[in-house]
């Protein structure tokens, strides 16, 4: 599966880093330091690179402050637990190894990753073609003809590209749409309440007749007494769910596309920590990687060295 080779992935880091952690084994160091959320996090990121040899990789964060949807909602994600103690020890090892790596993290205090990767997003897809990766299917509303999301669908590594073709054949209707989707049908993993009575299927169905809520609402008159009723008794609800649902896509973020190649890796540095996290096997691959270059390079030397005719005397 490859892309583009001007092709810009963008990461939910949040996201991806609570994945690993699940996914992973309780790793630990000899003296109990949690390393298994960033061992997955790095075997993501080294099979991004060899898969698909990114232009360039930018990681976001969810930032620790409430955002502006905790103002419109207090429910807001209420009911997710506090981070694991485990996890919290190993995010900025994260946010390190990225570094290290030569990629750059976002984070923004008032806004979420996915405000970040939607903002950088509508920078990025009028040069390149954008690969977001994240388990979150909200993020398909930014989906069009340049932007496309990988879903991990095992694990971190496994992924499964979902773009135009894959949200018409899958849900039936256009990326903009799953907004209402969601504020029809709620989201429980954001503690976003739906309305009684309206299932995926029901508000598929409405939103296919008559393309939008405002659509829906022109024509509640068409529709059985009981969802009138529904409809009619929760238009507040659905106006504040549908801005909790929006990625909002205008940040203005400093942050570059540049090109980015293994040389830019802090290899020193970032095999030091590996050692320090006891990630001994990780170290290894990526050691055998930065043989294989220097091995490349060397024949690469050869080659045009062997090319050189010299010169005959005068």
């Amino acid at each position: 599966m490859t892309e583009s080779k001007k092709a810009i992935y963008l990461l939910d880091g949040s996201s991806l880093i609570y994945r690993a952690f699940y996914a992973m084994p309780r790793f630990t160091t000899t003296n109990g330091k949690p390393t298994g959320a960033i061992l997955g996090f790095g075997n993501m990121l080294l099979r991004l690179i060899e898969d698909f040899h990114p232009h360039s990789i930018l990681v976001s964060f969810d930032s620790p402050q409430k955002t502006f949807r905790h103002q419109l909602a207090k429910e807001y994600k209420a009911q997710r637990k506090p981070m694991p103690d485990e996890l919290i020890v190993q995010m900025q090892e994260v946010k390190d190894m990225i570094t290290l790596f030569g990629f750059q993290w976002v984070e923004k205090p008032g806004f979420e990753g996915d405000d970040i990767i939607g903002s950088l997003c509508r920078k990025a897809e009028k040069e390149y073609t954008v690969a977001m990766v994240s388990s979150d299917l909200d993020f398909i509303q930014l989906i069009n003809d340049n932007t496309f999301l990988l879903q991990p669908v095992k694990g971190v590594t496994t992924l499964k590209k979902i773009d135009l073709v894959t949200v018409q054949n899958e849900f039936g209707i256009t990326p903009r749409q799953i907004i209402d989707l969601i504020a029809l049908t709620g989201d429980p993993s954001d503690n976003i309440q739906g309305l009684p009575g309206i299932g995926e299927k029901t508000a598929l169905d409405l939103l296919r007749r008559y393309q939008n809520w405002e659509g829906i609402l022109k024509h509640a008159d068409e529709l059985p007494p009981r969802l009138q009723k529904t409809i009619d008794d929760n238009q507040d609800r659905v106006s504040i769910n549908r801005q909790l649902a929006t990625i909002v896509d205008t940040i203005p973020i400093d942050a570059g596309f540049q090109i980015w190649n293994f040389q830019q890796i802090h290899w020193s540095d970032l095999f030091i920590n590996l050692d320090r996290l006891e990630l001994k096997k990780f170290k290894e691959r990526l050691m055998k990687k930065r043989n294989e270059l220097k091995s490349i390079s060397l024949n690469r030397a050869q080659s045009l060295f062997s090319n050189v005719q010299p010169k005959k005397p005068e």
